[in-house]
């Protein structure tokens, strides 16, 4: 791992001169900041984003409980206290604090504390490769069911009245009407008329989504809502509110294909 950056915070210039000459003898640590009051290492920690705070408790402007408590929810840094009173050991670690250092700190003092920071920070990076991996994998799982479902369903590109090119996903086609050299693709934003006849949608596409109800019409088998019997064979409702005549024969093949799906007499 790269050296850890250190932001020192202290209202007393001679407790920070010390932490800065103390900081030098431990390996793999570099300090790149300084603050003498709460409200200046609020925004020091804002703008240079340290891996590690080492911040006093009483300041000049607050505390170093202030700075914990103001700082944005995206901060990563994590927090070392040190101060001459121990008697906010416990609400330190209330804080989440990785360590509460008493002064004067050692060298050898300060370099254990550190290092249970850089161990928190490499476990926070672990963590975060491993929840990236998950995500990554997530899309990659669902980009390729994506892919599957569009298998087969090809998309048509349909010339508008206006001369503009308009895009039809064949999954939203609910049923289409043959009309002389023409198949009319009626969807629940509207219809598009398209050269060509109901066998050639059926070869590009696949029958299966589609039964065909009358001779000039098939419907897609889930935009189908209700069937209503009628006198010229069968009225069918679809999903969007539109209705399509099914004549008596292909009326008799579309009940017996429902009844063989749902068991019902």
């Amino acid at each position: 791992m790269n050296d850890i950056s250190v932001l020192t915070v202290d209202d007393e210039p001679l407790s920070l001169l010390k932490l800065e000459q103390t900081l030098p003898l431990i390996p793999r640590v570099s300090q790149i900041g300084a603050a003498l009051g709460a409200g200046e290492a609020i925004e020091k920690i804002k703008t240079l984003k340290p891996d590690v705070v080492l911040l006093d408790i009483r300041l000049r402007d607050g505390s170093g409980f202030d700075v914990v408590e103001q700082l944005p929810q995206d901060a990563s840094s994590e927090i070392i206290f040190v101060t001459a009173f121990n008697e906010f050991a416990t609400k330190a670690f209330e804080a989440n604090a990785v360590d509460y250092l008493m002064k004067p700190v050692s060298a050898a003092r300060l370099e254990v504390a550190l290092e249970r920071a850089r161990e928190r920070i490499e476990t926070r990076g672990a963590r975060r490769q491993v929840l990236e991996l998950r995500l990554l994998v997530q899309e990659l799982k669902r980009a390729s069911l994506d892919e599957r479902a569009c298998e087969g369903q090809p998309a048509f590109w349909i010339k508008t009245r206006n001369g503009d090119l308009a895009s039809v996903q064949v999954q939203d086609i609910d049923w289409v009407s043959s009309e002389d050299d023409y198949v009319r693709l009626h969807t629940r934003h509207g219809a598009h008329l398209m050269r060509g006849s109901i066998r050639a949608f059926l070869d590009r596409v696949g029958a299966d989504p589609f039964v065909r109800v009358h001779r000039n019409a098939i419907v897609r088998r889930t935009a189908i809502r209700c069937l209503h019997r009628r006198d010229f064979g069968v009225e069918i409702e679809l999903t969007s509110g539109a209705r399509v005549r099914s004549g008596r024969v292909h009326a008799k093949a579309l009940l017996r294909q429902i009844r063989e799906l749902t068991g019902i007499g």
